[in-house]
This record gives C-alpha cells, structure tokens and sequence, in this order.
C-alpha cells in the first residue's frame, strides 16, 4: 500500500506546495493594484482638482461678464439725460422732381428701417402733390431693449410688452426722439421760407408715438400727422393752441402691440379737438392695411395746401 499509494507526509507537502503557488498569483495581483493605485490616486486627484478649479474659474467670468453687460444696459437705457442729443443715423431721402413746396419727415417702428418704407412713398404712395414733396425717412439709433435684451432700432426702449400703461416704454428716449424730429422739421422749415404749414410727420407705431409727441409739444403748428398704429404718451404735454392741428388717427382693433384699450385712454385729451380724424379697422393688427393707406391718402390730399 504504501508503494502504491506514497508516503502520506510527501502528499501532504504537496498540497501545501499546491495551496501555496495557488494563492502567489493572487498576492502577486493585489501587490500589483495596490502598486498602481498607488500611483494613480495621486493623478485621479489632480485631474479632478483641475476641472473644479476650471469649473470655478469659468462661473467667475461669468458672474463678471454679467454684471458689466447689466452695468452697460443700464446706462445704455435708464441713465440718459433727455437733454442729450439721440444718434440719429442717416436717412433716406426722396427728392421732389419739381419744385420743393412740401415736406413729409417719416419714423419707422420698432427694429424697421427706411428701406422697408421706401419702395412703397416711392411706387405706392399717390397724393396729388408728390412731385413737389420731399419724402424723409428718418433712422432710429440702435439701443438694447430691457424687455427683451436685444440690440435693435428703436425710437425709445421698451420696458416690457405690450405698451398698455405709461409705465412700459422709457419716456426720457422718447422726449430725445422728439427732439431729434422737431430738430429735422426746423430744418425743413428753412428751406421752406418758414411755411411750417407745408411739413407733415407720421409714423408707424413706435414712429406715430414719436412724430404725435412731438407735433403736440412743440411750438409751431405743423400742417399734419399720420398716426399709424400710434398713442399719445399721457406724459406729454401740449404746447399751444393745438385745437386745429390736422391729425390722422389710424388703428386696428386687433392691435396687439399697442392694445386699442390703451390707444383710446391715451388720445381722451385729443379726441374732440376739430383737426383729429379717427379712422378705425376691424380686421386690422399691429400693421398698416392697404384701406388704411388709402384714408391717409385721402387725408394728406385734403390737408396738403
């Protein structure tokens, strides 16, 4: 038996030997990890204190880049004094093909342009004094808007929207505005041998706010307005005997923009003086309709002398 089945002590150490090399490769390995975690814990930190460092780094900037972008649209549309000249940027003009006997001075709306007027006071628009009118497309600055942060052209910032109380547009850019305006009439007026009479503004929308504004507040009567989809601020004052101004009040009812609620509060002071007209649209929005274009012309064919 013992030929047969060895000596027990040799079996025995061989099962230890077994035992042992069995369990050297599982050391070997936890050697192993604990060497390279050892050396690659130290690396994991660094990368992780690397991104919290970017990570805060970039919030700062941040932080800084808003408040001088707050800081700049504060004293872009809060901080302006109305005694400031506005910067007015080039217009486009449409010269008379006879002599110069008349003027219309036009303010386009919100983020609009001349250019979107002209083809139509140059193809479209028929009054019986065209040929002797010129046509002055005026060009809003550019301003950031505190309702929706966005760098457009305006006649004056827009607080939030839509305008339904004179709490909703800045009255101080709309008084710069006015002046701007009256500004371009007195130099109209010059050429026209002082015959205000002849000088005729309108506008759409923000433009129609202005161009009311500023045929009401200043001194000399003017011979009309065109108010597209327009309001007299309840701020503004009226200089003079305005009572005979020749005024086009045209808007629709389904005005959103400047909500026909608030266009009727704001024209009570206005709306019984003998020169205002009131055309009103049922199937109208914040826009002008071609039936509108065709009262206007109606009205400057009427009042153009």
């Amino acid at each position: 038996m013992d030929k047969e089945n060895g000596n027990p002590e040799e079996k025995i150490e061989e099962k230890k030997e077994v035992i042992i090399e069995e369990k050297k490769p599982e050391n070997e390995v936890l050697v192993n990890d604990f060497r390279e975690s050892k050396f690659k814990e130290p690396k994991t930190l660094a990368l992780k204190y690397k991104i919290i460092i970017i990570v805060a780094i970039s919030i700062v900037i941040i932080g800084i880049v808003t408040v001088i972008t707050l800081i700049v649209m504060k004293k872009g549309s809060h901080d302006k004094d109305e005694d400031e000249d506005i910067e007015v940027l080039p217009p486009v003009i449409i010269e008379p093909k006879s002599e110069y006997t008349h003027c219309i001075i036009f303010l386009h709306g919100y983020e609009s342009s001349p250019e979107e007027y002209q083809p139509f006071f140059e193809n479209d628009f028929f009054i019986e004094k065209k040929n002797n009118t010129k046509i002055i497309l005026m060009r809003a600055p550019y301003q950031i808007m505190t309702f929706n942060k966005l760098n457009k052209t305006s006649w004056f910032d827009i607080i939030y929207f839509p305008l339904d109380s004179s709490t909703s547009y800045n009255f101080t850019d709309a008084t710069r505005s006015r002046k701007a305006v009256e500004k371009v009439i007195k130099q109209e007026a010059k050429l026209l041998n002082g015959k205000y009479e002849n000088i005729f503004i309108g506008g759409h929308s923000q433009g129609a706010c202005t161009t009311l504004y500023t045929a009401y507040n200043m001194a000399e009567t003017i011979g009309g307005v065109i108010c597209f989809s327009g309001l007299l601020f309840p701020q503004a004052t009226i200089t003079g005997d305005k009572n005979k101004l020749k005024v086009f009040l045209g808007h629709g009812f389904g005005d959103k923009a400047i909500p026909m609620t608030f266009h009727n509060e704001t024209i009570k002071r206005i709306e019984n003086f003998e020169g205002v007209q009131k055309f009103y649209y049922e199937d109208m929005g914040h826009n002008i309709g071609d039936e509108e274009i065709y009262d206007a012309e109606g009205f400057l064919n009427n009042s153009m002398i």
